[in-house]
């Protein structure tokens, strides 16, 4: 049995309508002068969302470009999450699907968004359950515990080290880690070289640091293994201050 009479639904999905577009709509029992509240906070909750989760693209961008972008978003889009929080996901989503990026001849917009999207998402996602680890361990050769709030991303330009106004002609391989620190739930960003990127991943895959620099030594054609495992290990002590490795696995 559906939970609202059809009549009901038609007039609440005319509104709904209405508080999107604009577009004035047929509807019944209303008080015409006041629909304009409506629109006006609805509207206004869902621009101030997603101008709150892209704060850099939205001083970048010029405003008519921006307003216009986001005017078609709220007016196009059928968005499908309940939660107001997640909205600026589908509008990254948008932009991706509908190629705003070529459209506006700004080839790092999706790079920028996802970043900043992220780094909201980092900081709201669930918390994660942290793996049993050893303090004392042997870095080398045992398996590392990592913070298990994190993301290892790849973008083609480095929006998370420079501003927008200094990526034209940057692109490229960058490689971002984002974590969540546990005890205070900050967000924190890091940018990391390929060959990091290449050890983190492979730490990411439960393989040791002896075992990881042994196939880095040959992959990256470095061919000095003391010196590689001798930097490896200062990255690794900072990722340990940093509280991102925990310890040694111990489950």
């Amino acid at each position: 049995m559906p939970l609202l009479k059809e009549e009901t639904h038609t007039q609440q999905s005319r509104l709904a309508e209405y508080c999107k577009t604009g577009v004035f709509p047929e509807l019944t029992g209303v008080i015409e002068d006041n629909l304009h509240h409506y629109r006006r906070l609805v509207f206004n909750i869902g621009i101030d969302t997603i101008e709150t989760a892209y704060p850099i693209t939205y001083r970048f961008l010029p405003n008519e470009i921006w307003d216009k972008l986001v005017y078609d978003f709220y007016a196009k889009h059928k968005c499908q999450t309940p939660q107001v929080w997640r909205m600026p996901l589908e509008f990254y989503e948008y932009c991706v699907e509908k190629n705003i990026q070529a459209e506006l001849n700004i080839p790092f917009l999706n790079d920028l968004l996802y970043f900043e999207w992220l780094e909201l998402e980092m900081h709201t996602m669930e918390d994660v359950p942290y793996p049993s680890f050893n303090v004392n361990g042997d870095s080398v050769n045992d398996v590392l515990a990592l913070n298990p709030e994190h993301k290892l991303v790849k973008f083609a330009y480095p929006v998370h080290i420079l501003a927008p106004t200094e990526l034209e002609g940057k692109a490229g391989d960058y490689f971002l880690l984002m974590y969540r620190e546990k005890e205070n739930g900050r967000v924190q960003c890091m940018d990391v070289s390929i060959l990091y990127a290449y050890i983190l991943e492979q730490l990411q895959n439960g393989v040791n640091i002896q075992a990881i620099l042994t196939e880095a030594d040959t992959l990256f054609q470095i061919n000095n293994f003391e010196m590689l495992k001798e930097h490896a290990l200062i990255f690794i002590n900072d990722l340990q201050q940093r509280q991102f490795i925990l310890g040694s696995l111990t489950s």
